[in-house]
């Protein structure tokens, strides 16, 4: 009965506000200027930055003067991407009167579910960009078939939420002497107010028959807990961080039409640009709107939404929580010290 009324009220409020038409609704509320920010000298990550969302956010990024690293799995579609970026801020650049600086946009092979690779890009930045101002988690997946990765964990919960939460961590430290100021963002998804946490099958090892997108929605559920954890173990007011998470609403990306083919063709007409979809990402990487709004929030088209649907049941405990971080911590290192380069 509870799983009936989550996705009874999740698909009127998606009518009603996650499509294109409720983006135009609450765009009307928008302050204009709160995007009009020029980045010259800040430095920003984004995962997953080879198409979509996350290819659209760092060429805004970029084009606004910040450095962007772009973190990729695929180095072939990230340098496609790398240069699909560079061509179309130059364009925009020529007609006024500007000069693109190739340097500040750098692509870098990183797997986020690939613990070691993260752990060494971190330690390689370090080194050598020193600072980090904006980190926006994006990478994710939602394979339909159940698979491991070369060290044994199930795919989409080691890059959606595992790698997510390693790499949120090892870049801590960074983010907090570029602040204050520092903003980690992560992107969720609407899916997440299907699911309650669950930390008793977080591998999906007794989901049958596996389904892709209820491991995606309890992913992303995941998420939008750990941003909290994050905000309160790590306190805006000692480190200078501010966590926030958001969903884009129902966005045209390719990877909606790769996952989620169906849904794509039955709502194509109703789907958010994916300028749209990025709208407030970009407000809450940057944004002075954003500096009064309380670490840890969650955010949906410019404002702080709840987390959970009323009446939903989906509310966690501070034992789901810690046990969620135990097995993440855990796990992260026991996956350090395998060997899997086979």
């Amino acid at each position: 009965m509870g799983s009936l009324y989550r996705y009874s009220a999740w698909a009127f409020f998606g009518f009603k506000d996650y499509t294109k038409r409720g983006y135009e609704k609450n765009s009307k509320n928008f302050n204009n200027e709160a995007l009009n920010v020029d980045l010259t000298g800040k430095i920003a990550i984004v995962t997953g930055a080879n198409s979509g969302l996350g290819k659209y956010v760092a060429t805004e990024l970029f084009r606004r003067g910040a450095t962007v690293h772009m973190l990729c799995r695929d180095e072939t579609r990230g340098e496609q991407a790398r240069q699909d970026i560079l061509s179309q801020v130059k364009t925009s650049f020529t007609a006024e009167n500007k000069e693109v600086d190739v340097n500040l946009l750098k692509l870098h092979k990183v797997d986020i579910s690939d613990l070691k690779r993260v752990k060494e890009f971190v330690k390689q930045y370090e080194q050598e960009e020193k600072y980090c101002h904006i980190l926006i988690n994006n990478a994710g997946v939602m394979n339909n078939e159940r698979t491991l990765t070369n060290y044994g964990v199930e795919t989409n919960f080691a890059i959606n939420t595992l790698g997510t939460h390693f790499l949120t961590k090892q870049m801590v430290p960074i983010l907090q002497k570029s602040g204050p100021g520092s903003r980690a963002v992560v992107i969720s998804s609407g899916g997440m107010y299907l699911n309650k946490l669950d930390t008793s099958d977080l591998q999906f090892e007794r989901m049958k028959p596996f389904r892709g997108t209820m491991a995606y929605a309890q992913n992303k559920r995941q998420q939008v807990e750990l941003n909290e954890y994050w905000a309160k173990t790590y306190s805006e007011s000692t480190t200078g961080i501010k966590f926030l998470s958001m969903h884009p609403g129902w966005s045209d990306t390719p990877g909606l039409n790769k996952y989620m083919e169906t849904f794509y063709k039955t709502t194509k007409s109703y789907l958010r640009t994916t300028g749209q979809g990025a709208d407030t990402i970009l407000w809450a990487a940057f944004s002075k709107e954003v500096d009064d709004i309380p670490t840890g929030s969650f955010l949906f088209d410019r404002k702080v939404v709840p987390i959970h649907l009323p009446l939903a049941k989906t509310k966690s405990t501070e034992d789901d929580i810690k046990k969620l971080i135990d097995i993440l911590d855990k796990l992260s290192e026991e996956v350090l010290v395998k060997d899997y380069s086979s």
